[in-house]
């Protein structure tokens, strides 16, 4: 009796075997383009996205992200449901980055609801990956396409197309992770990418500074475009930055037209002060020396230079032998909550 229960288990275990063997050999193969675009879209692991391509097939990747993320929500998958739990919540805080490299540029406005999450190094490192995958794709573009005249070409992007300078993962996925451990909705609502002519050096600025050693982050971003022919004793790079400056600090809002001399009225008039014994009051003296900013005008080349405003933004440039082509500015919450 023993020894025929022992016969039945064996031959039960061997039938398991074969069937084990059979369902392996048998196992339905999915397309391994499908596979890494869906990874890539999603973010999740093999196992789960085969599973979808199995179900919907290599041409129905729409269905199978949606059955994912809806499969993703309700199992509690704990990373993709944090982000789905939290999508609704506004983000009003965050900020905006900017990089440039020779005649190429990218500028990236990254939200989160408040500012301590955005003062943490782990958001500000998922600001440096985006933004220097930004950068990549500006330097891209402006291989296959050139500026048209003396003005910069302002492309935006879109951030799921943009491809990872990291080998570790995609970007949506460094999203997705960072997003779970903070526990804060964090969204990306501008790439830009901005290519200027060969023969114009792009210089960035960030305000207040608060970025990392490779990307300046801040609430204010400006960039600006010089073209100088030839080089002189004052350096193009702290000219860049000086006029960075001043397009945040003035809120300069188109370049204008060159200045005519016959406007030069915001120079400093001549104070004689051989007659201030005439006047008894010193501190007059010092009144009539102010040169008063003009707030309302918002002419780059127009305004008051803010660092020297005896002269204006364009005598400035010139005097150092260089020329503006052109300017871009933006600021945090430009473009936050404006979809919903």
């Amino acid at each position: 009796m023993l020894r025929l229960r022992s016969l039945i288990r064996l031959a039960s275990a061997g039938r398991m075997c074969l069937s084990a063997d059979a369902s392996s050999a048998a196992l339905p193969k999915v397309d391994k383009e499908a596979l890494k675009e869906l990874r890539k879209r999603t973010g999740y692991s093999y196992v789960n996205c085969r599973k979808a391509l199995l179900q919907f097939g290599p041409e129905r990747l729409e269905d199978a992200e949606k059955w994912l993320r809806e499969l993703a929500a309700k199992e509690g998958w704990t990373k993709a449901a944090k982000c789905f739990s939290l999508s609704h919540r506004q983000v009003k805080n965050g900020l905006v980055s900017v990089i440039t490299e020779g005649h190429t540029a990218a500028v990236v406005e990254v939200n989160c609801e408040t500012d301590f999450v955005a003062r943490g190094t782990d958001f500000k490192n998922l600001v440096e990956l985006i933004t220097l995958s930004a950068l990549l794709a500006s330097k891209e573009y402006a291989a296959t396409s050139s500026a048209s005249g003396e003005r910069f070409v302002v492309k935006s992007k879109l951030f799921d197309s943009l491809k990872s300078t990291s080998g570790d993962a995609s970007l949506k996925e460094a999203l997705t992770s960072v997003i779970g451990k903070l526990g804060e909705n964090i969204t990306v609502s501008k790439v830009q990418l901005i290519v200027a002519d060969p023969g114009v050096a792009l210089f960035g600025y960030a305000h207040p500074r608060e970025g990392t050693s490779h990307v300046d982050m801040g609430k204010f971003v400006s960039v600006v475009g010089l073209r100088r022919p030839h080089a002189g004793p004052f350096p193009i790079e702290k000219l860049g930055e000086q006029i960075c400056q001043h397009v945040v600090g003035m809120r300069s809002e188109t370049l204008g037209p060159p200045v005519v001399e016959a406007e030069g009225s915001n120079k400093v008039e001549s104070f004689d002060r051989g007659n201030s014994e005439k006047d008894e009051n010193s501190e007059a003296d010092e009144e009539v020396q102010t040169t008063q900013i003009d707030e309302s005008e918002t002419r780059l080349l127009h305004q008051s230079f803010m660092l020297n405003p005896s002269q204006t933004v364009y005598e400035y440039v010139t005097g150092h032998g260089a020329k503006i082509v052109d300017f871009f500015r933006t600021e945090i919450g430009e473009y936050a909550n404006k979809s919903g």
